[in-house]
């Protein structure tokens, strides 16, 4: 069985936390997505997988409600005293969320991940060129409009686990 599957790969990876939910349960906000308009991440217009180059709204809200069933993973990372781990603990959650799709691969699944699509460095938006993988994009979760802070406190999970501990939330649906 599918989940069954899933939930191996999400235990042999090692996430601490992950709870399961109907796809009908996912929280999207129109501020969250109207947020990366302010392009604090950087990649606004500049990931193929990011707005608005990953559609409107609706677009991204039916990507993710064409699967039946999600399951929200969180990677707790330290951030250092001044944050300055910062950079260190996204570079280890990208590689978590990797070992995750390699144990995925060819599965009927869609994961998505924080930031912008990884798949390619440079993503071709940066070179105003057309995806080189646009069924491999990996898509973000805050770029689609999911609000992880009210899914995180609505299913119990560390968003601030304090002393500089954050979690990086990750999704797999199927």
């Amino acid at each position: 069985m599918l989940r069954d599957e899933i939930i191996e790969a999400v235990e042999a990876v090692g996430f601490d936390e992950y709870r399961e939910i109907d796809a009908t349960d996912l929280i999207f906000a129109d501020a969250v997505f109207a947020s990366c308009k302010q392009n604090t991440c950087g990649n606004y217009g500049k990931n193929h997988s990011c707005p608005p180059l990953s559609g409107d709204m609706e677009k991204n809200k039916s990507r993710f409600l064409k699967y039946d069933h999600a399951i929200i993973l969180n990677k707790l990372a330290h951030m250092g005293d001044f944050y300055e781990k910062m950079e260190e603990a996204g570079k280890e959650v990208a590689a978590t969320l990797n070992q995750l799709r390699e144990k995925l691969d060819g599965k009927a699944v869609m994961i998505a991940g924080p930031g912008g699509c990884d798949r390619c460095d440079p993503c071709a938006a940066k070179e105003d060129e057309p995806c080189r993988f646009p069924d491999e994009k990996r898509y973000s979760m805050e770029g689609s409009g999911l609000d992880i802070v009210s899914m995180s406190r609505k299913e119990n999970m560390t968003y601030n686990g304090g002393n500089n501990t954050l979690g990086f939330f990750m999704m797999v649906l199927y």
